[in-house]
């Protein structure tokens, strides 16, 4: 397990012997690179070898697995993350942070590596520039220490596994706490050796564990040995056919004859037989409807406890209505749903960290200001999205609303460029009017000067 429970008091009086015996324990014997190989193709089809050589041993690969993760991954993030705050400048900084990580891939990719190994990591570190970085650590090269019944890591192990320029195996691990990392480091194979510590700024574990359920599993883990059972039997298929491609000639009561006969016969088309001669091909016969029958219950099988409907299915044809498309996709709706619970709150943990240190930069900001919206990335009906939303206009905010609509990715940035084009129209309309006026006042006829009135008179004078 990439994860492991303890009592705080026990983290607390760890010494570098009893490191050193959690880094030995928890190396190996992970299932993640058996997931990564049936993610990539790699099935135990391959690695068949049947005891008569001289068969057919065709080896097919279908690969389901990644046509799962692939389905459920574009579904679940295929749209990126929006978020939004009311704190316009601690947005705009976060923001800056997502796009110099490229935050979106970074997101994909994590959540792949969910879908296919259960569980994932993420690192946040400072590059050469001072600049806040934050990449992705594979579960078989990460472990997480947790404090029974919490859910804040208490500390971490990091393993890196690399060469030096001879091609001797360099093995480093790093250790971190919430305060400090140590640094271990093994030569060729040799004890691993305390090289450093060092102290960090983070004032937390600068690491986020990211998961596809509670139990850690992946997306295709259920459905491994369907996957075989299928690769099995379409290969054996393709064994009959092959054998019966390649069959053997039967020939009964040829008479004395030579190979160079049967040569001759071949060419001309025509074979000669003493009666009561027959002519038969060595053949299997194939049960084809028994057998396609079980080839379809293993599709269905995978389908159904993967969660992950047949997209190519003739009933997803057509313009359907957002509830006719709901209740297909409602299985793969659920596992996302979970998927998403447990995405948010590591991405509440990822902002966490970044705001903690941009608040020791100089920043007065609260990571709770930030709130995100996920979005299915499904075929959608954009005039219904549409009637949909004006229908909602005295009812939710314009950003509310525009969170709605598939086609907006940054609610912020849609948000902004309205008011730029309001801006813009509210000039162009000033400068209609001062050129209205100017060709108005142009165009008026000149008005015959009149003189300036009489003063009144005083009355009683003469």
């Amino acid at each position: 397990m990439p994860v492991l429970y303890m009592e705080r008091s026990a983290l607390e009086g760890l010494t570098e012997r009893d490191i050193k015996k959690i880094i030995e324990e928890n190396e190996g014997g992970t299932k993640y690179q058996r997931l990564k190989r049936y993610y990539e193709g790699d099935h135990a089809i391959l690695h068949y070898v049947k005891k008569d050589k001289e068969a057919p041993n065709n080896k097919l690969v279908h690969d389901m697995p990644k046509y799962v993760t692939n389905t459920a991954v574009g579904y679940f993030i295929g749209k990126p993350v929006a978020y939004s705050s009311q704190d316009d400048a601690f947005l705009q900084a976060l923001q800056d942070i997502f796009d110099y990580n490229d935050e979106q891939d970074e997101n994909a990719e994590l959540a792949k590596g969910c879908s296919i190994s259960g569980s994932c990591f993420e690192m946040l570190y400072m590059d050469e520039d001072a600049m806040i970085r934050f990449v992705k650590v594979d579960p078989d090269n990460c472990v997480l220490i947790y404090e029974t019944g919490r859910k804040e890591p208490m500390a971490a192990l990091r393993h890196i596994r690399s060469q030096d320029r001879n091609g001797n195996p360099i093995k480093k691990v790093e250790f971190w706490t919430s305060t400090e990392c140590w640094y271990f480091t093994s030569y060729n194979g040799g004890p691993l050796e305390l090289t450093d510590i060092v102290e960090h700024y983070w004032q937390d574990v600068p690491f986020v564990e990211y998961i596809n359920n509670e139990e850690r599993l992946g997306d295709f883990e259920g459905i491994i040995t369907l996957v075989d059972g299928y690769n099995r039997v379409q290969s054996n298929t393709a064994n009959v056919f092959q054998h019966n491609d390649e069959a053997i000639l039967k020939v009964l009561k040829m008479g004395d004859v030579k190979p160079r006969d049967i040569r001759d016969m071949k060419e001309a088309g025509a074979i000669l037989l003493e009666d009561g001669g027959d002519i038969q091909w060595l053949i299997k016969e194939v049960a084809d409807a028994p057998m396609e029958n079980y080839k379809k219950r293993l599709r269905e099988d995978m389908h159904i406890f993967s969660s992950v409907p047949n997209l190519n299915d003739e009933k997803f044809s057509g313009n359907l209505s957002g509830v006719a498309l709901g209740y297909k996709l409602w299985g793969l709706e659920q596992i996302c749903a979970t998927k998403e619970r447990k995405f948010k709150r590591a991405l509440q943990r990822r902002i966490e960290l970044i705001t903690t240190m941009l608040n020791i930069q100089g920043g007065h900001y609260d990571y709770r200001d930030i709130d995100m919206q996920f979005r299915r990335n499904k075929p959608q009906n954009l005039l219904e999205s549409a009637q949909i939303v004006t229908t909602l206009s005295g009812e939710l905010s314009r950003e509310s609303r525009l969170q709605l609509l598939p086609t907006v990715d940054n609610v912020q940035d849609e948000l902004q460029k309205l008011e730029e084009e309001k801006k813009a129209d509210m000039g162009d309309f000033g400068g209609y009017n001062a050129l209205a006026h100017a060709l108005q006042q142009a165009q008026a006829p000149e008005q015959p000067q009149q003189p300036p009135p009489a003063p009144p008179q005083e009355s009683g004078e003469a």
